[in-house]
This record gives C-alpha cells, structure tokens and sequence, in this order.
C-alpha cells in the first residue's frame, strides 16, 4: 500500500510539472505583451466603412429606420468581423492583418469599402499592441514556444534566437498548420486585456496635420457586446444615403464631424502649399480652437 501510495504522489508531481510546463509559454508571450501594451492616452477616433448586409430586405431597412435598430446593424457588424479572430480555424487567405475589425485612423483613406460608416471613440485607457516596427519576443519565450509544439522548429537551423511579432504574424497564424500557435496568441492577448492592434498602412492626415502624421491602421478584435474600450460607438451616414431619417444626436455629430474631416482632406490634396491648407482648414472649421480639437482627436496627428 506505502509503495502504491508514493507511486500516485510521484504520479502527481509529474503531472504537476507537465501542467506548468505547458502553460509557460502562454506566462511568457503573456510577459513579453504585458511589456509592449500601450495605452492611447486620451480620447481619440477611428473609423470603419461597411456596407450593410442584406441591405434591400424589408426587415433591414425597419431596422435601419430606428436608433435601437441601427445599433442591432451596428453590431452585428462588429460581432460578424471581431469573432472571426477568436474562432479556432480559419480557411481565410490574404488577410493584411489577420482577422477582425479594421479601423482606419481618418475617415477619409478607407471611404471605399462601404457606404456607411462607424466612428469608435476609444477611451484613454483602452489597451493596444503596436506592429509598425514589429514586437520582439523574449528569447526564453521563443524558446518555450518552439519546445512545447506551438510552432514547428526548421531541422535545419533549430529553434530561432528571435521572433518579430507583426501584421504578417496576425495571418500567418490563420494557416491550420499554425492553429496551436494561433490559440497561443489568443489566450495571452485575452489574459492582457489588449483587443487592438496597430499596422503600417495608410492614411491621408499628411494634408491635415503635416508629413509626420502616422501612416498607420488598426485591427480590433474584442468580442465583448458591451464594447468596453470604446465610450462611444456611433454609425455615421457621412455619405447621406439615409438622408430622409432622423439620426440620433450622436450620428449627427459623427457624420458632420466626418464630413468636415473629408471635405478638408479633398481640399488640402489639391492644395498648392501649406499656407493655403491652413486657410482651408480655417474656413471649414471656422476657427483655429475647432479645428485643434478636431486634430487632438486623431490617433494619427503629433501633438
């Protein structure tokens, strides 16, 4: 019985040592996030187009006629892109940045993809992983990664020293034969709270607020009905394609705001220097103090 007892005990421990070891790589790229999360500091915007499923159907246009019913559009939008990144396979293929929801840092670069549009306020506090120049993992975390299967390590070169976290890695993980790797991420990614991601793409805040305006993306990921890193999440009808309803406050506010941002940015691309940006930017915004508050709301723009 004392033989069978300290078998069980050394069966235990064993287990024990192979639970945490399997968990170690998720601690460690968990770590190596934690270092590199980013707060976005105060309040700032970002835009989606989308065109709306369906959008002839009688039920859609009843619900598009509503504010309740627009915010259900609103988010089946959402819910439809983000929890694509969650799902455990995906045959998806060409995706910049993997899957989720892509958001745009003005409302003017992405105004192609759809005839609606969806301003995001995000808070302060809302956490982000920015890929521009890439996020370098940890040698131990490489390591732990590759021994534990999460990724298959080449014969010929052995287990890399370093690994470069970018949009390229937010694909790649979308392939079956990196589906362990994949779930790897998503669980830190959750467990550090961070639902956005930063990419190099475009944007045109060049002619808004100079040449050292970011060229850059997000990609959102959070499937959290609520949408907690957002204070406000409003549809905008910035092209008035339902210019015969009546939008709540908050739309109207998104759309005009948007509008002016785009009108600007049409003017100043024609624009033959800055001086005369600047005087375009007065004569939409009407004042210097407006168009400063509109420019301190945009993630692209240097303070």
């Amino acid at each position: 019985m004392k033989t069978f007892f300290v078998a069980i005990c050394l069966l235990s421990i064993s287990w024990s040592a192979q639970a945490g070891a399997l968990s170690s790589a998720e601690s460690l790229l968990a770590r190596d996030l934690r270092n590199a999360k980013i707060t976005f500091g105060h309040e700032q915007r970002l835009y989606h187009y989308f065109d709306i499923y369906q959008e002839d159907a009688p039920a859609t246009q009843a619900l598009m006629a509503t504010p309740q019913g627009r915010k259900q559009v609103l988010q089946t939008r959402i819910s439809y892109a983000t929890s694509k990144f969650w799902s455990k396979t995906s045959g998806s293929k060409g995706l910049f940045a993997g899957e989720g929801l892509y958001l745009a840092i003005d409302p003017h670069i992405s105004e192609s993809y759809g005839k609606m549009m969806i301003e995001f306020t995000v808070k302060p506090d809302s956490y982000y992983i920015s890929l521009a120049r890439g996020l370098y993992l940890s040698a131990d975390t490489v390591k732990a990664i590759y021994q534990e299967g999460h990724l298959v390590a080449d014969p010929d070169n052995g287990i890399p020293d370093t690994m470069r976290i970018s949009e390229m890695t937010l694909a790649m993980i979308l392939q079956p034969e990196n589906a362990r790797f994949r779930l790897l991420l998503q669980k830190a990614l959750k467990s550090e709270n961070i639902m956005m991601a930063e990419y190099v793409w475009r944007s045109d805040l060049d002619v808004v607020c100079g040449e050292e305006s970011l060229q850059t993306a997000f990609v959102y990921i959070g499937t959290d009905p609520r949408l907690p890193e957002f204070s406000a999440v409003e549809m905008a009808d910035v092209k008035q394609v339902y210019a015969g309803i009546a939008m709540t406050a908050g739309e109207q506010r998104a759309s005009r705001e948007a509008q002016k941002l785009r009108s600007l940015i049409d003017i100043n691309q024609q624009a033959m220097s800055a001086n005369e940006m600047v005087e375009n930017a007065l004569a939409i915004y009407k004042s210097e103090n407006e168009f400063k508050n509109a420019v301190g709301r945009l993630h692209g723009c240097r303070p």
